[in-house]
Parts: structure tokens; sequence; C-alpha cells
């Protein structure tokens, strides 16, 4: 067994198993995944899938060490993923999604295509770091990594507006066909980007994307991929079909830290309510948003991912699950880094060690 997967699953035996409180699961398991998971040069690694980096994995460990009022370790995540993913200026150019060993032996950059939501999350995470430790050069640098989203990221959808692909390239492959991840664009984030920076395509983007989940949300669910087709509308995605699963799951996790202030929150809750609609108090590992139907068992993590969503939609349920998680050890099988990172937003959250306020912004305990 590897180290990584071993370490993880101790703590995790530690945290669920021996019935920890709800107010330190996160730091023991926070402190844990630093430790195995990330370098002292601020690379973060996926074990699981030979050593690799992904964007998306630096930009949680940005957020979770603002979170941790962490400076060094942001300011170490920060230079390796500038000098390694983003060819040493991250104000020219958007981070490569992938980094690794290639078949050749040699470590680096093994698709330089760019992921949307890592770009809105470490964008996110620059302009808060710069005002809540006051750092002026991060503030700036968010700013500019926006305008870059905005230049690279988005699309002018005919008969919808501007709306945020899943990356720079390769998502507009025929003429008149798009492709998004409903789970790439957290409502809070998008909120923010609209107050603090306005203009095109900031403006109006959080009510573009309401209408987006309404049209994509069927039965209460939704998929892990979409496309638009400018004489179609909003389609089911020709790779992924109607499933929802991994990445779906975001979705209800951010619905679930979308402040109740925020004045689309009840809308968004509404639209994505197919779990309880069916008398479940705890998600299922995979949906089909064309039949309705829900199966599979999911790991702790997709499961921790649900308890904000379930928290707001009926607290007696969430209590109920929440009881039910922390009496069962849940390392039947690995965590992983993915579902780890979904352990850390959903108990994060529910130990108010971060919340989002009406206007996208950050609030931290400390």
């Amino acid at each position: 067994m590897k180290p990584m997967i071993l370490g993880v699953m101790i703590v995790w035996f530690f945290v669920w198993g021996s019935g920890l409180s709800r107010a330190s699961e996160f730091h023991a398991v926070w402190e844990h995944y630093r430790a195995c998971c990330i370098q002292s040069d601020g690379r973060v690694i996926d074990r699981g899938r030979q050593s690799v980096t992904t964007s998306e994995g630096e930009a949680y460990a940005l957020f979770f060490a603002l979170v941790d009022n962490d400076p060094l370790l942001f300011s170490r995540l920060l230079r390796w993923t500038r000098d390694n993913l983003s060819r040493g200026d991250l104000s020219a150019h958007l981070p490569a999604w992938l980094w690794g060993e290639s078949k050749n032996g040699q470590w680096g950059v093994l698709d330089q295509n760019s992921a949307t939501d890592a770009d809105l999350w470490i964008s996110f995470d620059l302009m808060e770091a710069g005002r809540l430790w006051h750092r002026s050069e991060y503030l700036r640098l968010g700013e500019r990594l926006a305008f870059l989203i905005s230049l690279r990221d988005f699309a002018n959808l005919p008969g919808f507006g501007a709306f945020p692909l899943g990356g720079e390239r390769g998502f507009h492959s025929a003429g008149t066909v798009w492709r998004t991840n409903p789970s790439y664009f957290p409502p809070f984030l998008l909120r923010f980007m609209e107050h603090r920076l306005g203009g095109r395509p900031w403006s109006g983007l959080p009510g573009r994307f309401l209408a987006f989940v309404k049209s994509v949300s069927s039965c209460g669910f939704v998929p892990d991929w979409v496309t638009y087709d400018s004489g179609k509308g909003w389609q089911s995605d020709p790779v992924t079909g109607p499933l929802g699963s991994y990445d779906a799951v975001r979705v209800y996790l951010w619905a679930g830290m979308t402040s109740v202030r925020d004045p689309q929150e009840q809308l968004l809750l509404k639209r994505l309510q197919g779990w309880s609609r069916k008398g479940r108090s705890s998600p299922t590992l995979f949906v089909n948003t064309k039949t309705c139907s829900a199966y599979g068992k999911p790991p702790p993590g997709f499961r921790a991912a649900y308890l904000p969503f379930l928290r707001r939609e009926n607290v007696s349920s969430f209590r109920e699950e929440d009881r039910r998680m922390r009496s069962r050890d849940p390392m039947k099988n690995d965590p992983g880094y993915y579902d780890t990172n979904l352990y850390l937003f959903g108990t994060g959250f529910l130990e108010k060690r971060f919340s989002f306020d009406e206007r996208g912004r950050l609030h931290v305990r400390w």
C-alpha cells in the first residue's frame, strides 16, 4: 500500500471512526493532506493518477491555505503554479491543467490546455488573499488572471450570451456546438466576479448560470457535461451522455455553500432536489438525467460534499445523515485525492471555517 494512501486512510479512520467532534475534523484531515500530498515546494500530488499534478489541485490547496491563514504555504503553491503551469508568468498564461511524467520519463506539462474551474478558483484565491492579507500584488495578479479568463475561457453562445466553457481549447469543435461542465462554476465565485470586476462577461453571469441550471437539471439532477447547440439549446453531451457523478456532485456542494442572502439561492436549490424527491438523505454515486434514475454507493467525501446542501434543505435529514456518516468506518475504499478535497470543502463549511456572503466574498474564522 502506498504511504500516501495509508496515511490518508489512518487519519480518516481517526476522524470518523473515533467519533471526533465536528469542530476538529477539517483541521485533522487538512494537516495530514498537507503532509502527504503537498510537497515542500508547493506541488500538490494526485498519487492515484500516476502522481500527476492538476491546476485544480493547486487551486483547491491555495483556497485551503487561505482558509487556514497560512501565507507561507500559499506563496509556495502560487510559485509552483506560476513556474510550472504558467510558463513563469501567471499574468500572461492561463495555467496548464495537467503536469506529470511523460512516456519518455521527462517531468513537465502533459496538456497545456486550461481548466476553467481551476482558473476561476485561482483568480478568486488571489483576489481574496490580497484583501484578507493586505497583499496588493495578489489582488492585481488575481484581477489580471480574471481578465485572461474573460478572453480565453468564455464563448458568446448565440441566443444565450457570454458563458464559460470547459477550458481555452477543445470545447468548440463544431461550428455551432460548445461544451461545458456545470460543476465548474460555483455561484458565489460568479457573484464575486460580477461585483468585484463588473463589465463583460461578468455582469449578469449569475443570472445566466441560473438559466443554465434550469435548462440542464432534469428531474432535479445535473449531468457532468453538457453541450450548447445554437439551434437546439442545451443538450446532453455526446461523450458522457446524461450521466451525473463525480463532477456533478460539486454543483450541490457549491449550491449548499451559497449565501442565503444571494438573490438566486432559493431558485437554485429548488432546481437540485432530485435526491430529496426520491426520499433520500444521502446522494447516489450516479444519476441519469434522462431516466431520472439514481444508483450506486458513494464514497465518504462524495457524501460529505452533499451535507451543506442537505442541511439547507432538510435539517432533520441532515442530522440523521451526519450521525450516520460519523458512526461508520469509511475506509473500506481508498478516499483518494479528489474525495479528500470534497470532504475538506463539505466539512470545512459545516465547521464554519469559511463561508461566502451575498457578494461572494470569503469570510474566514481567523
